[in-house]
């Protein structure tokens, strides 16, 4: 057999064995499965490789794991399909449901790749409403931030007046202290008594509260940083939010802005239309051709060698029961 019907086998899960055995009409039924698998392999993985670069942000060689991690489940997926000997309409209809839902991932991310510049666009309107709504709400916080260092900076300085103007006039207090002494004196009586002698002394010491001023001068020190700290953080709060709003765009805002581009322009609205219909299509390919296509012979060994393996099943059973 060809290297092609070898890779048809293991992409679709037949056996090799079985298909050697079979006619060419199996051989082109498996050519078509390998086809349209190799179809949405290629679109999946472009669009998990896609998905994990723009919206995760990952390396080059993470999102081709994506891709690899992608391109499996379609795999998995359709060989629930080209593995299943009967038809039903019931795995048609799953199928469909599955497809569906795979078209307009699909199309989502495929659009929003190839409508990034347009996003991006839209995204800039949507950013510049988003940071005048936050600018707005944190100037008015840094400015009651502000009105609260005022507060405390005036309180400080009309006690630090106060104070400075007492100091001006007294700048110097006097400090008394007292020591007393302790002497024996001799008494008529012969005996000797103790006789505490108090000697005051008065010094001139310049100011306590001139402490207090400097201390309300540090205090007042650290609030003009603060001031000063919180009047550059007004200055540039604008480009700051800016730059948090750029850096957190994800994919929920990507898909807002896709959907107001596909529903307030009728042509990229029918171009995502046209190939959410084409992903669609491709994703029913291999169930419609399973449901349409008539039985091929690699169908008939498949169940044939499950009648004759149920068949030897049941002869050993009943020969097992007899000897019982």
């Amino acid at each position: 057999m060809s290297l092609w019907t070898k890779f048809g086998c293991f992409l679709t899960g037949w056996s090799y064995e079985t298909l050697s055995q079979c006619s060419q009409a199996s051989r082109s039924h498996l050519s078509k499965y390998t086809s349209a698998l190799i179809i949405l392999i290629l679109i999946w993985s472009v669009t998990g490789f896609c998905f994990a670069q723009r919206y995760i942000g990952l390396p080059a060689w993470e999102c081709a794991l994506v891709s690899l991690f992608f391109i499996t489940i379609v795999v998995m997926i359709e060989r629930q399909i080209i593995l299943t000997s009967s038809r039903s309409f019931w795995m048609l209809g799953f199928r469909a449901m599955i497809a569906l839902v795979m078209a307009i991932v699909g199309s989502t991310i495929f659009d929003q790749t190839m409508f990034g510049k347009d996003i991006d666009k839209q995204m800039t309107n949507i950013i510049e409403a988003q940071v005048a709504e936050l600018t707005a709400q944190r100037v008015h916080i840094i400015d009651e931030k502000l009105m609260a260092v005022h507060t405390e900076l005036d309180s400080i300085n009309k006690v630090n007046s106060a104070l400075q103007e007492e100091v001006n006039n007294n700048p110097f207090i006097i400090q008394t202290s007292v020591t007393n002494s302790q002497n024996k004196v001799l008494m008529p009586d012969g005996t000797f008594q103790t006789v505490i002698n108090p000697s005051v002394t008065k010094n001139q010491v310049p100011n306590p509260k001139l402490s207090t001023i400097e201390a309300n001068n540090k205090t007042i020190e650290r609030l003009q940083n603060q001031e000063q700290t919180w009047v550059e953080k007004k200055q540039s709060v604008e480009e700051d939010v800016r730059r948090e709003c750029k850096d957190s765009v994800g994919f929920l805002e990507e898909l807002e802005a896709m959907w107001t581009i596909i529903t307030t322009r009728r042509l990229a609205g029918g171009f995502y239309l046209v190939f959410f219909i084409l992903l669609m299509s491709l994703e029913l390919f291999v169930v419609v051709s399973k449901m349409v296509d008539g039985e091929c012979d690699y169908d008939a060994a498949i169940k044939g060698a499950q009648q004759v393996r149920m068949a030897q099943f049941r002869q050993a059973f009943n020969r097992a029961t007899c000897s019982v």
